[in-house]
């Protein structure tokens, strides 16, 4: 009985919400102008009644195919289905968008949107699964040449900084990765692959925070590998750059069990013949 009770409950709770959304939207009514039925549409997609929405925008275009909102209807599908979770189909209702309105003054928001929609794909952190920096970076890539079109083209836009911001993002969570996988190889004592993803790092995603590990991975990598010459200039770079760090003061030691470079042996003396 409690369990038929507890169900009970649970359908009403849902009929109500169920009946709450109709209500809402019969008493808006139906749209008497475009502009009209533009804002109904947009209260449905504020209220979190996607289908609603997708429905009001599809009206509006039916109805007022001439009318300025028709081409802001498309934009806000796809707003839709950003808000609710469906990102490809998001990015292709902006790509559309921008094929058919390409100079519409919204055209740099729907530009930024396709990289949000790729940024809201990239794998989260949580405790339960593995490290983002495991996972497929695939979105991730999509992200950063989407906000690199996006700043390319509208470099001064509104949503220009945010794009900014979001770019240095996911190259951090690249770096991030590349820096993951030279400390797998180096714990694996895979001394080259390790130095090779470490000087990858530092050549594609410098200034990040991520130098100075990169600098030690390369340089101890290189030099566990029988590579001074290699070890050397990233243990030099690490001191000049990085001084008073732990890794500065560890690649001094490297630099010090060193062999001299080539040009700096001291010349072999010839006998004078005396």
């Amino acid at each position: 009985m409690v369990g038929c009770g507890v169900h009970y409950r649970l359908m009403t709770l849902i009929l109500a919400v169920g009946l709450q959304a109709c209500a809402t939207t019969l008493l808006r009514g139906p749209a008497a102008s475009a502009d009209e039925q533009y804002t109904r549409a947009m209260e449905n997609l504020g209220d979190g009644l996607y289908p609603e929405a997708i429905q009001g925008f599809g009206e509006l275009k039916t109805k007022f195919p001439y009318s300025k909102y028709a081409a802001l209807a498309d934009l806000r599908v796809a707003d839709t289905n950003f808000e609710r979770g469906k990102y490809i189909e998001a990015v292709d209702g902006y790509r559309a968008f921008l094929k058919y309105h390409p100079a519409h003054e919204e055209a740099p928001y729907a530009m930024f949107r396709i990289g949000e929609s790729y940024f809201e794909q990239i794998p989260g952190e949580w405790w339960f699964l593995p490290p983002p920096a495991e996972k497929d970076q695939a979105n991730i890539r999509l992200a950063i040449s989407s906000y690199r079109d996006f700043l390319t083209r509208y470099p001064t836009s509104k949503q220009a900084e945010d794009g900014r911001k979001r770019l240095d993002n996911c190259r951090r969570k690249l770096a991030d990765h590349e820096i993951y996988v030279a400390n797998f190889y180096y714990q694996r004592e895979h001394w080259v692959a390790a130095a090779l993803r470490a000087e990858g790092a530092l050549r594609d995603y410098p200034g990040l925070g991520l130098d100075v590990e990169a600098l030690w991975l390369a340089a101890h990598s290189r030099f566990l590998a029988n590579e001074p010459d290699a070890a050397r200039v990233s243990a030099e770079r690490l001191v000049k750059e990085f001084p008073g760090t732990s890794e500065a003061s560890k690649a001094q030691q490297l630099l010090a069990s060193l062999p001299p470079p080539p040009g700096d042996l001291a010349p072999a003396t010839t006998p004078t013949g005396r």
